[in-house]
């Protein structure tokens, strides 16, 4: 993360990878989601959001993981969840519909938005390259990028500084992060209000 964090235009490429990679493990995802402790950080981090967002888009989303916790935690949320690949994202429409929840999946690679400016309320990536200008680009003034990664908790909290500056450079007035279980996850506030 601190490379994707420190020198964004030179690790661009990666986001294509990613989407090419993890498209051909979208069967198997699902299985690395069971690992002890692998949704760890992303609960402790939703037990912190006090207000019920009203729109909600998680980046990245792969087979949903994210996107379904978020709308059984907030049922009246409009959620979108986008990812670069369109394997992960049959997946997950799947996925949504045997849980009966409705999301709308989307295929776009998450360093270029097809969003208006401000246009979500909270805004939600884990374990995948965080790209805080178009994050903080969408969220609403008074809203809040949540950035969760399962597992590495140290070695994140070592990188945080690095996302942190990107952050606040790109918008957000109020940043910070721990610790959870084997993981990590922080936060980042837009300047204005909802």
């Amino acid at each position: 993360m601190w490379a994707f964090a420190k020198f964004p235009e030179q690790t661009r490429w990666a986001s294509d990878i990613y989407g090419r990679s993890f498209g051909l493990l979208a069967g198997l995802y699902e299985l690395w989601t069971e690992t002890e402790g692998y949704g760890e950080a992303l609960g402790d981090a939703l037990q912190e959001l006090r207000r019920s967002p009203k729109t909600v888009l998680d980046l990245a989303t792969g087979t949903g993981f994210v996107a379904s916790a978020v709308k059984k935690r907030f049922p009246d949320a409009d959620l979108t969840g986008v990812d670069a690949s369109a394997e992960m994202v049959a997946v997950a429409q799947h996925q949504a519909i045997a849980d009966g929840l409705t999301i709308d999946y989307q295929v776009s690679d998450s360093s270029s938005l097809p969003f208006a400016d401000g246009f979500f309320d909270l805004v939600t990536l884990q374990n995948s390259i965080p790209f805080p200008e178009e994050m903080m680009r969408v969220v609403a003034p008074g809203g809040r990028a949540l950035i969760v990664y399962s597992f590495g908790g140290p070695w994140i909290k070592l990188a945080w500084p690095a996302l942190v500056a990107r952050l606040e450079a790109a918008g957000a007035e109020h940043v910070w992060g721990r610790r959870a279980g084997p993981g990590y996850f922080g936060f980042a506030r837009k300047g204005g209000s909802i």
